[in-house]
């Protein structure tokens, strides 16, 4: 993961709400059945993994190209 202004057990906290909370949108949604929960659990926190993962290294692209086109840094 890019480097990001948060300490690492606080992100796996956020990391893992948030799997919790898209396993529970899912469930609320019909995405899986009941035999399928080990495998949902599995895929909402490889797909939270994988969103965090992708913004935190836009958004940091972003921010380092918005430095340098301040001249902020080189």
């Amino acid at each position: 993961m890019t480097s990001i202004p948060i300490a690492l057990n606080q992100l796996e906290t956020i990391t893992e709400m948030v799997a919790r909370d898209l396993l529970e949108e899912w469930a609320i949604n019909d995405r899986f059945t009941e035999d399928q929960l080990v495998q949902a659990t599995q895929n909402a926190v490889s797909d939270t993994i994988f969103v965090m993962n992708r913004f935190m290294t836009l958004f940091n692209e972003q921010m380092m190209q918005e430095a340098i086109n301040k001249n902020i840094i080189n």
